[in-house]
């Protein structure tokens, strides 16, 4: 149901909902998700996003080597960090079977995810997990198996969601508004909906076979990957999405050489489509048919992420990302199979049919001062060098850069954390030929950089900025803070359908407080997320008949997100 088909009482009194009925509303449905999660076990994509924050956390209190760079993160990373790091948490050497090679079982954590959203989909970083309103959850766990150099991860996730129907685009929206936001379904597969009713899934999840040999390590792996340095959001790599099936060789531990240590990942995998249909497909504009059937074939992805810490700047790493994607029956090559795009040409990359996107990004780590900064700059339309960012005009561009600095308190095991990130994935608002292809999308790979409905990259989406500011207390794992974050959604598409004739009140922001929590109990790790969303002109809709800088439709929306991890 869109929001004009609602009267105009009915329009003015939700607009205008008073915060206290919400407030008893979502404080019930908060203490009915808290007694579930106490009952369960639960998890996030990798451990939970407490873990992966505190393993980082950790290097800037000297506890975790400073020649890591900590920006190429996967669940196996996380938990061996994580095994090492908490008391209490830490592993015995596993059951093990005699022999000439010998063969060691460990049990990975069982854990549990809880999700809810009240009025629409919100929330980020969230692995197998769908954009759905209304409870979803997650159980995965799993075991780990060693025989010499081999080892044999399995960590299969089970997910169900509700996938209650919530006001989608609204049909309401002029027909000019309808081509402008296909413009942007045709080229990306970014259902707003999973489909109708309840939503199930069984995947490998964080699952991986790898050789193991020195500071190498090769094999073939399901798991979420986190490339670069931004802690909420990442450009190129997150676990926004489901893992997908990929061939990895990647560094266990940094490359130490006379200029510095490095440390990379080289991948090649295959990415699939969501299947979902996208609404009101019999749509017409101008007398041609809005809808554009995609070419459903799974895409050929390869990727590299290489980061550097020079010798003589103790500190600091710098590095590079870069990621091409096509159709398996494009690939044409060795241009193709290996990242090298920007150094040869393939024939499928001079005809339009290979997808490129990645960044530069640098992190400054400050032990003496318990701080760090960050930065990450990207393009979506090839591997960005700095002679083509300083050379080169008009080109999609992206950027993240963050901050952290922890205070020192009269404890000295406890500290006050303040930190800051800024993402911005909107297009330069002069340049409107790029319309087609915001960031994630495509104009010949119409599936875009997507894995099964969800971009690969940053949470918040194609088009979209975020600000945010988080104050916490922390002391070891343990951390309470609060989260303001304001985020505007898809301005790409705001600059291309509502700036002629121009309408300055229907950009869509989301405003958000968030108390969030992470707590350790003997071998239990919980990790909680509480927020009110208010967003204002929800879908870019306003009421015709309310005024101007009066008329948007806002809603209030809950989002809460509870994991527990035990560990055997």
């Amino acid at each position: 149901m869109s929001p004009a088909t609602l009267n105009y009482s009915q329009q003015t009194q939700r607009a205008n909902a008073p915060t206290r009925q919400y407030a008893k509303k979502y404080l019930l449905v908060l203490l009915t998700l808290f007694s579930v999660v106490l009952s369960s076990a639960q998890n996030s994509s990798f451990l939970s996003d407490g873990v992966q924050d505190y393993v980082r956390r950790q290097q800037l209190t000297g506890r975790v080597a400073g020649s890591f760079s900590l920006m190429k993160e996967s669940f196996f990373s996380v938990f061996s960090a994580a095994d090492s790091l908490l008391p209490q948490w830490q592993r015995g050497e596993g059951r093990k079977a005699g022999g000439r090679k010998q063969i060691q079982l460990q049990w990975l954590p069982v854990t549990f995810t809880g999700q809810y959203n009240s009025h629409h989909p919100y929330g980020s970083n969230d692995g197998a997990m769908i954009p759905a309103r209304g409870l979803q959850a997650m159980v995965a766990g799993g075991v780990i198996l060693k025989a010499g150099k081999f080892s044999l991860q399995l960590k299969p996730e089970l997910l169900y969601a509700q996938n209650t129907n919530f006001e989608t685009f609204p049909h309401e929206h002029y027909d000019l508004q309808w081509s402008k936001y296909y413009q942007l379904l045709n080229t990306i597969d970014l259902p707003e909906q999973f489909g109708v009713g309840s939503y199930q899934k069984i995947g490998l999840g964080q699952s991986a076979i790898r050789y193991n040999t020195g500071a190498i390590s090769t094999g073939i792996s399901t798991e979420n990957i986190w490339w670069g340095p931004g802690r909420y959001y990442a450009l190129v790599m997150s676990n926004q999405a489901p893992g997908f099936i990929h061939y990895t060789l990647d560094t266990r531990k940094p490359i130490v050489t006379p200029i510095g240590s490095f440390e990379g990942q080289l991948i090649a995998g295959s990415l699939s489509s969501s299947g979902i249909t996208l609404p009101d497909t019999n749509r017409y504009f101008n007398g041609v048919r809005l809808y554009q059937s995609k070419h459903e074939e799974s895409r050929y992805l390869t990727g590299l992420m290489l980061s550097w810490q020079p010798k003589w700047m103790r500190g600091l790493f710098i590095g590079f990302t870069k990621v091409s994607y096509l159709y398996h029956t494009d690939v044409s090559g060795i241009a193709d199979i290996l990242p090298l795009e920007g150094i040869i040409t393939s024939n499928a990359e001079k005809n339009g049919k290979k997808a490129a996107t990645g960044s530069l990004f640098a992190r400054y780590v400050m032990p003496e001062e318990r701080a760090e900064l960050y930065f990450e700059f990207g393009r979506n339309d090839k591997s960005p060098t700095l002679l083509n960012i300083i050379g080169d005009n008009g080109y999609p561009r992206a950027y993240i850069a963050g901050f952290r600095k922890l205070f020192a308190t009269r404890k000295p095991d406890q500290f006050i954390e303040f930190a800051a990130e800024f993402t911005q994935l909107q297009m330069p608002t002069g340049d409107l030929t790029q319309r087609g292809i915001s960031w994630y999308a495509h104009p010949y790979v119409r599936q875009g950089y997507t894995q099964k409905g969800q971009v690969l990259g940053a949470g918040i989406g194609p088009g979209s900025n975020s600000q945010l500011l988080d104050i916490s207390w922390v002391k070891g794992f343990r951390k309470l803070g609060i989260k303001f974050e304001r985020i505007a959604r898809n301005n790409d598409f705001y600059y291309n359908a509502f700036i002629f004739p121009p309408d300055f009140t229907r950009h869509w922001i989301d405003i958000s407080t968030t108390l969030h929590a992470d707590w350790q109990f003997h071998r239990f790790l919980f990790t909680g997320r509480m927020g009110l969303i208010r967003s204002l002109n929800y879908q870019w809709y306003i009421f015709p008949d309310l005024g101007y800088f009066k008329n948007g439709y806002d809603v209030l929306n809950f989002h809460g997100n509870f994991s527990v991890a035990y560990r055997f």
